[in-house]
């Protein structure tokens, strides 16, 4: 019974893992607004902006356009962690 539990765990754990690749695959490392707000999950640009702002996210504008570095969302989600 055990083994059956186990085996459902790493299924469910194998599956998160394949949809975070997907996910990160899916994106270059410099990527719109709009694409920072869907790969960070946030609803709002005044949000994105913020944390350009504030250093936590890299972004720039080039031909007024912004521009925001993948990694630097990644890296500073990563740093939350316990």
């Amino acid at each position: 019974m055990l083994d059956a539990h186990l085996e459902k765990l790493a299924d469910v754990i194998a599956a998160k893992v394949m949809e975070t690749l997907r996910i990160d695959l899916s994106y270059g490392r410099w990527l719109t607004l709009q694409e920072a707000m869907a790969y960070a999950k946030v609803k709002s640009k005044t949000t994105m902006l913020k944390w350009i702002n504030e250093g936590y996210i890299y972004g720039h504008k080039r031909s007024g356009q912004w521009i925001i570095d993948r990694e630097s969302i990644d890296d500073w989600f990563n740093s939350e962690r316990i």
